[in-house]
């Protein structure tokens, strides 16, 4: 059978590893995202939704950047050790302030 007679294993053994590699690496990275970049204004304005729910015990819903998709967590924010932990009915989890792109406040879940 000839290559171009639809033998896919023939034409397989023509690519070289290095080719393979690269092309697994292209098409493990051609759908990521790039995470957008806030203002200032929308820094501060997360940073009081989350203070203030901590100070309250409030329930929030911080939207954290993901390079495929983004990722929504749900509870209430607290600080541990320096950092920003989301308390949910599954326990605690340490929330990467780095990927946060969005917060939105109280009035969402009755605790």
């Amino acid at each position: 059978m000839k290559i171009d007679e639809g033998n896919v294993f023939e034409m397989m053994r023509l690519v070289l590893p290095e080719h393979r590699g690269a092309m697994s690496r292209y098409h493990n990275t051609k759908d990521r995202r790039t995470k957008p970049t806030l203002s200032q204004h929308e820094w501060e304005e997360m940073s009081y939704v989350i203070s203030d729910a901590i100070d309250s015990a409030s329930f929030v819903r911080l939207t954290l950047f993901g390079p495929i998709e983004n990722e929504v967590c749900e509870g209430v924010p607290a600080m541990y050790a320096g950092e920003l932990h989301l308390i949910t009915d599954g326990g605690r989890r340490r929330i990467p302030v780095e990927r946060l792109i969005s917060v939105t406040g109280n009035d969402l879940h009755n605790w």
